[in-house]
């Protein structure tokens, strides 16, 4: 399952996904409130209105009743599914309930304590991010349960090499040497340029502090120990935007590389000679799939953000307009126009993003004190001192011995219900505690000096976070409206796939019922078998023509073509050969029956043809329906569904809570 996929294929199926608020939720809340009753759910108006408001994109304006009665009946449509989906214990599931937590736990992030930065650890990265460093390091590893007197041999090791660096030696050649980062045989430890939040911080704050040319000394990080010289430092250059046409290699073929260079080395004359033809060039010949559809463009970017070579011939570029020659990465090779400059987007811009990033990086460590200090005050959270210095002793007491050890003498304490945190009513006891050393931790890890206070702070801060998740739920309806929405498309996906999906792609002996129940709807107009050449005006195809002047319609005819006047320039014209309905290619629709050949313009471009006989209207055969085929029988097993699930459930709707909606919505 993939929850982003469901969740968008949903918003498409029905412009949002309703919202089921749990029991504890609605325990607050009077029978009569309700709006929709479905199978004893209750649904109400804040629910309905979440839903209209999305699907109307934030239209303030009234709304008539023949839309108020489409939104409703779309919205019981889609309770019932979600109902169905509900009995049929679908969010049992273990793989729905491990992806669902998942996400829910990326969900309530934005919302938590947690993200709530102090405004100057965020503008200090921000004002860090106008400028950019270049550096070289040396990585030393620890090895693996380093012990303190190898953690210390290494940390000399690291002091050894800086001494050498700044008395003369070439810090690369020292690099070579020493260095274990596995990339340093292909840069010699020159990390190029980069920006905030591009290194770990350890090293992002230790290269920012450097002059140029000083040398750090040994600085920490999850990778290892690190020498870090600053090499370069200048201004940002801010972001650049680019279009960009990709001709890849086709595969090993001795001749593909040369093939591609060609084609590259064609298309860049094209645009030198006509810039306005790039969008079209872009449109038949990129083949970044990715880009094609959106004229080439590639999202703003900046240094260190690209391979280097593209990146460098984007930076490269000057006037908005102007053209790279062919650049080769490796992906293939490119042409770039330059579409915009920027310098570092203004702060208001920036603060999400680097918000974002704070919160999945290292600068967390940072900040973790103080986020269990807000929260605690947030939540009123009290810690049982006395308790603590209980739980404390044990930890002495079974130094050396195992977890498994530990937890059940917690657990045969006397104390071992006694509450150890409370917020607001809510307590965490001491039992509490051993199940969270148990579910986190293995069982057989040893129990030793800090084992104490590093559990601990990892139980306290799982606490928190779960009654501050639980506190944002009933407090906060954008989250709770956003996570059952997502929870909702979730099990819509889950139930769709099982009745309708899968089973219409499964089930060939239904396709082929309803193919043979519903064949007048599958029908052939009028074709005619033609090859289509497409040259763009100006081009010499006196030879071409000729040819196919004196040719006759027939299979292979394409291949024939291309062999024999493509080879030299492959950019000469396109070319396609199949079955066409006219009224599906226009180039057809007033071609004389008289001849085969046919030399036409459209919209400016040349057109060669050559026709065989028509074909008239036909039925198509199963095997050339069946892609739509199965669209439609889909479309059928869902209607049959939500009709069945009309008859299973009763659906009850509180008529004076609906038309007082209606009146107020109405307004």
């Amino acid at each position: 399952m993939n929850v982003t996929h469901a969740c968008f294929l949903f918003w498409g199926m029905f412009s949002v996904n309703a919202v089921q608020l749990p029991d504890t939720y609605r325990a607050n809340q009077q029978s009569s409130d309700y709006l929709v009753k479905i199978d004893g759910r209750d649904s109400d108006r804040e629910e309905f209105l979440y839903v209209l408001k999305k699907s109307r994109q934030g239209q303030d304006a009234p709304i008539n009743r023949v839309e108020f009665e489409e939104n409703l009946d779309l919205f019981i449509d889609y309770k019932l599914k979600v109902a169905h989906a509900l009995n049929l214990g679908l969010d049992t599931l273990s793989e729905f309930q491990t992806e669902f937590r998942s996400f829910k736990e990326e969900l309530v992030k934005p919302y938590l304590v947690a993200n709530d930065l102090q405004e100057g650890e965020i503008r200090k990265v921000y004002d860090r991010m106008h400028e950019i460093v270049k550096a070289s390091h040396i990585l030393l590893q620890f090895p693996p349960n380093a012990s303190a007197e190898d953690s210390i041999a290494v940390i000399r090791m690291a002091e050894k090499i800086k001494a050498e660096a700044e008395s003369g030696a070439d810090f690369a050649r020292l690099a070579l040497q020493h260095s274990e980062d596995p990339s340093v045989k292909s840069n010699e430890g020159n990390l190029g340029y980069f920006t905030a939040l591009q290194m770990v911080l350890p090293f992002e704050e230790a290269a920012f502090s450097l002059s140029v040319g000083e040398i750090s000394e040994p600085v920490l990080s999850d990778f290892g120990c690190h020498i870090i010289r600053l090499d370069a430092r200048r201004p940002n250059p801010g972001q650049v935007q680019v279009s960009h046409l990709l001709i890849r290699n086709a595969g090993d073929h001795p001749d593909s590389e040369s093939l591609s260079r060609r084609k590259i080395a064609e298309l860049y004359q094209k645009v030198q000679e006509n810039p306005e033809v790039w969008p079209e060039l872009i449109r038949t010949y990129s083949e970044d799939a990715g880009s094609k559809s959106n004229k080439g463009l590639v999202p703003w970017f900046g240094v260190g953000s690209l391979v280097p070579e593209f990146e460098q011939a984007a930076f490269g570029l000057e006037e908005k307009g102007d053209f790279s020659p062919p650049v080769k990465t490796t992906y293939g090779y490119h042409l770039l126009r330059l579409e915009g400059r920027r310098g570092v987007p203004p702060f208001e811009e920036m603060m999400p993003t680097i918000k974002s990033r704070i919160l999945r990086n290292s600068h967390s460590n940072m900040i973790s004190s103080q986020v269990i200090a807000r929260q605690k005050s947030l939540l009123r959270v009290r810690e049982n001192e006395a308790l603590l210095q209980k739980i404390s002793d044990a930890f002495s007491e079974h130094q050396g011995k195992t977890l498994r050890e530990l937890v059940r003498s917690l657990n045969a304490a006397p104390w071992k219900q006694a509450w150890l945190l409370e917020s607001d009513g809510k307590q965490a006891t001491t039992q509490t505690y051993s199940r969270f050393l148990e579910s986190h931790f293995s069982t057989e890890a040893s129990v030793d000096t800090g084992s104490f206070d590093n559990w601990y702070r990892a139980f306290l801060e799982n606490q928190l976070a779960t009654w501050e998740e639980a506190q944002v739920y009933a407090t906060n309806a954008d989250y709770r409206h956003l996570l059952e929405e997502y929870r909702n498309g979730m099990l819509l996906f889950e139930l769709m796939n099982e009745e309708v999906w899968e089973k219409a792609l499964k089930d060939s002996t239904g396709q082929r019922e309803y193919f043979r129940q519903n064949q007048e709807n599958y029908l052939w107009e009028e074709r005619i078998p033609a090859l289509i050449l497409t040259a763009d005006a100006g081009t010499d195809l006196s030879a071409v023509k000729s040819w196919l002047s004196m040719q006759t319609y027939r299979d292979g005819l394409e291949e024939e073509v291309k062999n024999r006047f493509l080879l030299e320039d492959p950019l000469k014209f396109s070319h396609e050969q199949g079955l066409f309905e006219p009224s599906r290619k226009s180039v057809l629709r007033n071609l004389s029956p008289k001849q085969s050949f046919h030399a036409i313009t459209e919209n400016g471009r040349t057109v060669l043809l050559v026709t065989g006989e028509k074909i008239p209207a036909q039925p198509k055969t199963f095997d050339e329906t069946r892609g739509r085929l199965i669209q439609d029988y889909q479309q059928f097993l869902e209607k049959k569904l939500l009709a069945s699930l009309k008859e299973t459930y009763t659906i009850q709707i509180n008529e004076d809570e609906k038309e007082e909606l209606y009146q107020s919505l109405a307004q």
